[in-house]
């Protein structure tokens, strides 16, 4: 039975990785809008965002005549063969002004609106996507018309462009009831799978009467396991996707690295889960007979006797570290509360056990004076 529930906890415990990735990522304002905004910090993604916003410009403004407009009489017949030639020294440009702060900040605020909007209709709140089709939709038409006053494209000719251009649908209209089902079980799930992991773990350590110590050791290592597949799956999931999207080997630099950048999240939760396995594989190898643990038991057994403050302050400052690791969110902060209530019952569990193993030395019997009767 308790390896049942050492290996239950381990599949619930990569559910929960994963909700726990989806939640953060996907479900916070201002985390999508950190990590789009190092998206266009990445040199591969300037250049694929550059490559798609020339060719919204060339294909909603007829960039040839606009530049015929602007030169004398003699020359305007050079316009369009000008506009041919200007393209990719215009993609070039391009991704240069995609690395400038205002840009940057229009590019910011762009993904903070639809992020914004998709939250709104997820909870509940229609009418508000009259202008786009029913879409999600992330607007780049300030970019692009940044762009097009950088090439030199008329005032005249900018009030023309379409009201859908430079705008990247996020999600269609007929999407969004499937997600607004899949964000209910994401939040319900995301406050109750944590404890439902160290619930299962807990079980199984006490229902093992004379092996405790040896389930302890396997929800660590359970644990360990999760936190290599969480990072197998994020590796191999990123290359399956790329290969999926494009086999432009240019695309496939940016959509890899808007991978990486997208999942930077997910990594820190797997690498957050291997250090919890670490902590509790420690904590059962430290109580346990190999001769290492024993002496350094020993050794500490006065410490643990006289001083018992200094290894609950080791504790707690490890427990300190862990905290600060990610994201103070309560689907995070709560279940580690209990992690940590379990943290300190299983140290004063082991001051208990070191004490039993290694009991203060006897007083040396008092010297009585010479003569003495």
């Amino acid at each position: 039975m308790p390896w049942v529930l050492i290996v239950l906890a381990a599949i619930i415990g990569l559910l929960a990785a994963l909700n726990v990735w989806v939640k953060r990522q996907a479900l916070s304002t201002d985390s999508w809008t950190n990590a789009s905004s190092k998206l266009l910090e990445n040199g591969e993604v300037r250049n694929a965002l550059s490559v798609y916003l020339v060719d919204q410009l060339y294909e909603n403004v007829d960039v040839g005549k606009a530049i015929s407009d602007r030169l004398p009489p003699s020359a305007k017949g050079i316009g369009p063969p000008l506009a041919a030639a200007i393209e990719p020294q215009l993609v070039q440009r391009t991704s240069h002004l995609l690395g400038r702060p205002k840009v940057q900040q229009l590019w910011k605020e762009a993904n903070r609106r639809a992020h914004q909007a998709f939250m709104n209709l997820l909870n509940g709140k229609h009418g508000l996507l009259k202008t786009t089709n029913g879409n999600v939709v992330l607007d780049l038409q300030p970019i692009l018309n940044e762009l097009a006053q950088q090439s030199g494209v008329a005032a005249k000719a900018l009030s023309k462009l379409p009201p859908d251009a430079g705008q990247i649908v996020v999600m269609k209209g007929t999407q969004l009831d499937a997600a607004r089902k899949t964000v209910k079980v994401i939040r319900v799930l995301s406050y109750f799978l944590g404890f439902l992991v160290l619930a299962l773990f807990a079980a199984a350590v006490y229902i093992a009467h004379p092996r405790r110590r040896r389930m302890l050791m396997a929800a660590g290592v359970s644990l360990l396991i999760v936190g290599f597949i969480v990072l197998i799956v994020r590796r191999f999931a990123g290359n399956y996707i790329v290969d999926a999207l494009t086999s432009n080997p240019d695309d496939k630099r940016a959509i890899s690295a808007s991978w990486a950048i997208g999942t930077a999240l997910l990594r820190n939760v797997g690498i957050n889960i291997l250090v919890y396995g670490i902590l509790i594989s420690f904590a059962a190898w430290i109580a346990g007979p190999s001769r290492p643990a024993v002496w350094v038991r020993r050794v500490s057994a006065p410490t643990m006797r006289d001083r018992p403050y200094v290894l609950y302050g080791v504790v707690a400052f490890v427990l300190l570290i862990v905290l600060l690791t990610g994201p103070t969110d309560g689907s995070r902060v709560y279940p580690l509360l209990l992690l940590f209530a379990l943290a300190f019952v299983g140290t004063e569990v082991l001051r208990r056990q070191t004490l039993r193993e290694f009991p203060a030395a006897e007083d040396p019997p008092a010297l009585t004076p010479s003569g003495a009767s």
